[in-house]
């Protein structure tokens, strides 16, 4: 890459577009408020705080799903608007130049799509590599011939990978994430307690789960029969019961992975240990479920979801970057 073009790395995830470039990483929620005709009318952290308050004329979207971009031009748009608001609306993107992370499981065409959403955001150069081995390069292990075995748990999908030589050679995923431990505990609310509540209200009852084993947290919601505003309670007991089917998700991935890996690499990994990075790593309990299921030391990666952008940029930075994805 020319030393005179804006290098930016970018990381278009379901729940948080993020980007990083040599002044600043910058990130904002991957969400948008449009009116009937598709016009935008808000994105990042102003869209989201109007979620479940909206008009019938105004809808909440999400550009990006599970890491495939469901809504070309307007994922378009918002990486343009992103790219503006976190270097300054008076840099021009022409000349710019990127590396953008593309899922592990991404089809030809949705690879193909991602860039294109680079592209019509006013990107000159468009270069792409695995998230997985951005996140290898982000967490400090991607050039060695040891096996690193990195997991990426998502808003709405999960990944396991094994690393060597900064090549992914083993990849499995599901597509569940954190994003749906706040449907599951929505879902619990209303089942169990009789009481409707909000995304919100669900994201900060899956963040109590660290509070001591007999709390009792008060969730406000809507009562389900009568529709009337009421005060329920959630347990943590019961929190992290909900909690648990993404430790036993991550747990599957990562023997799947070990299972289809080449025995010198296992050996790597039981010395190494497992790396946790991305938006649900620091799930309340997931650490140590995995160290007691797994009986392999599990460790968090320092840059927690920025892993794989902060690799991007690294390989941006670097230099010209192989079409690996």
């Amino acid at each position: 890459m020319g030393t005179r073009s804006r290098q930016v790395a970018i990381d278009l995830g379901s729940a948080r577009l993020r980007l990083r470039d040599q002044r600043q990483a910058w990130s904002a929620p991957h969400v948008a408020i449009v009116d009937e005709e598709g016009s935008l009318r808000a994105w990042g952290d102003e869209a989201l705080a109007m979620a479940g308050r909206l008009p019938p004329r105004l809808r909440l979207v999400r550009p990006v799903a599970a890491g495939a971009v469901a809504d070309l031009p307007l994922a378009a748009r918002l990486l343009g608007s992103a790219l503006r608001a976190a270097s300054g609306k008076s840099r021009r993107l022409r000349g710019a130049q990127a590396v953008v992370c593309v899922p592990d499981h991404a089809t030809s065409l949705e690879r193909h799509v991602l860039r294109q959403v680079c592209k019509d955001a006013g990107i000159n150069q468009v270069r792409s590599v695995p998230h997985s081995v951005a996140a290898a390069v982000g967490a400090g292990v991607s050039g060695s011939p040891a096996g690193a075995l990195l997991v990426d748990i998502g808003e709405h999908r999960t990944s396991a990978s094994m690393i060597a030589l900064g090549t992914a050679l083993v990849t499995r995923s599901v597509k569940r994430g954190a994003g749906s431990v706040d449907t599951w505990l929505m879902r619990h609310a209303r089942e169990e307690h009789a009481l409707t509540i909000g995304a919100q209200v669900a994201e900060e009852a899956k963040l109590a789960a660290a509070l001591e084993t007999g709390a009792r947290l008060p969730v406000r919601g809507q009562d389900r029969d009568e529709g009337l505003p009421r005060v329920g309670e959630l347990t943590v007991a019961e929190i992290r019961a909900v909690l648990r089917p993404v430790y036993e998700d991550v747990a599957r991935l990562v023997t799947a992975v070990l299972d289809a890996s080449p025995p010198e690499l296992v050996d790597d990994v039981f010395e190494r240990g497992v790396l946790l990075h991305g938006g649900g790593a620091r799930l309340y309990g997931l650490d140590a479920h995995l160290r007691q299921e797994l009986s392999m030391p599990v460790h968090l990666v320092e840059s927690g979801a920025d892993t794989a952008v902060e690799g991007a940029w690294l390989l941006a930075a670097e230099g010209p970057v192989l079409e690996l994805a």
